[in-house]
């Protein structure tokens, strides 16, 4: 299992909600340290540009803020000069996926999500209470499609009869690249 993997514990403060500048935070290190936070609190749709969200200064000082509150929460530290935590706002889904993200690493609005920042948010959505929880389509099959600004990235989540997530795993796909002979010389 890769809870805690950073901060020693799938939520590091305890609790499923933190709120931080009056936003609503979920907290959250199942492979990568995030801090989830409903696009709506930030009076954002989800589903802005990732050039519109970077030039977007107030946006990204109540981001940065937050962040800097949470780091000793999630027992980063102070976070000033790291990377961690990701910085994800959360949406309804557009394109049949689980739920839609705008993640900031940690100033600047990613393209995709990393894989295990996916299994973070996935992982945010099988937690009541949580603003993942409250936007996402849970699919039946545990696989999770968590859209990005440039496609989806699919996780497997698997969760017990009390519903606590027992197993995260990704899917990778690979296509040929290329096909060709080699002659021998001689």
């Amino acid at each position: 299992n890769i809870a805690g993997s950073m901060c020693g514990a799938l939520l590091p403060s305890g609790n499923v909600v933190d709120v931080i500048d009056g936003v609503a935070c979920t907290l959250i290190d199942n492979g990568m340290p995030c801090v989830i936070m409903a696009a709506a609190d930030f009076g954002l749709s989800g589903q802005e540009s990732r050039e519109d969200l970077d030039a977007d200064a107030g946006l990204k000082a109540k981001l940065e803020s937050i962040r800097l509150q949470v780091g000793p929460l999630m027992n980063l530290g102070d976070v000033t000069e790291k990377s961690v935590p990701k910085m994800t706002l959360v949406s309804p889904p557009v394109n049949g996926g689980a739920i839609n993200t705008r993640s900031f690493i940690p100033h600047r609005c990613h393209a995709t999500i990393g894989v295990f920042a996916a299994v973070s948010v996935a992982t945010a959505c099988t937690l009541k209470g949580s603003p993942a929880a409250a936007l996402a389509a849970i699919p039946a099959d545990g696989r999770y499609l968590i859209e990005h600004p440039t496609g989806a990235a699919e996780v497997l989540i698997e969760t017990g009869t009390d519903g606590s997530v027992t197993g995260a795993g990704t899917l990778r796909t690979a296509r040929k690249l290329f096909d060709g002979r080699v002659f021998p010389r001689g």
